[in-house]
């Protein structure tokens, strides 16, 4: 099996690569610092599963995702990240991820997350499975409603990015970033650029 390691920090991915041999010697592991190296990584050759951290210093692991569904790529996907999981696990889950995994969580349960998935398993845990079992009566959030490429839109905008920064990190023209704003807006029932930005702080959706 190989299984690329995907996060900014160091020490994590030589945990992880620990954790994945002590689990078996057959496993071989790679690591990318961020997401430009994972795609030229995953370009190159074939990985049977992606650890991949939501927050990364070029783009982010949404983004990445979105590369992988968009590319045809055929891998699993890991989500590893200290974001909560009820901001992130919907669209990560709705973009092909195999599980999602808070870096909170007790050793022994990433042991099993890591262990389930490179079984060709699905991970969630007991608190998302429930949300995700009784969503309708929990409610949606706003930022739920949005597609995957609005989602990543809206992350932008919340960054502080302006339409033209996003029409050019995003290949799109600046013409329909401006119809995905508006978009944004009435789903989220919101009136500006700084309402989704402090909506955004409050879910601790802003990627840094």
């Amino acid at each position: 099996m190989n299984v690329l390691i995907v996060d900014d920090h160091s020490v994590i991915r030589k945990g992880l690569q620990v954790i994945l041999k002590n689990f078996s010697a057959d496993i071989h592991t790679d690591e990318a610092a961020d997401g430009t190296e994972a795609i030229r990584k995953m370009q190159e050759q074939d990985y049977d599963l992606i650890i991949l951290d939501i927050t990364l210093p070029d783009m982010n692991g949404i983004d990445v995702l979105q590369h992988i569904k968009d590319s045809g790529i055929k891998t699993r996907c890991l989500v590893f990240s200290f974001h909560p999981e009820e901001v992130f696990a919907s669209k990560a889950f709705k973009l092909g991820a195999v599980g999602y995994l808070n870096k909170n969580k007790p050793y022994g349960e990433i042991i099993k997350a890591i262990h389930k998935v490179a079984e060709g398993g699905k991970y969630v845990s007991a608190e998302l499975a429930e949300r995700l079992a009784f969503g309708n009566e929990y409610g949606e959030l706003p930022h739920e409603k949005l597609s995957e490429r609005e989602f990543q839109v809206f992350l932008m905008m919340a960054g502080g990015k302006t339409v033209t920064e996003i029409a050019k990190t995003s290949y799109i023209s600046i013409k329909t970033v401006s119809t995905y704003r508006a978009r944004i807006l009435k789903k989220m029932n919101m009136d500006s650029n700084a309402d989704l930005t402090i909506y955004a702080i409050k879910k601790n959706l802003i990627i840094t």
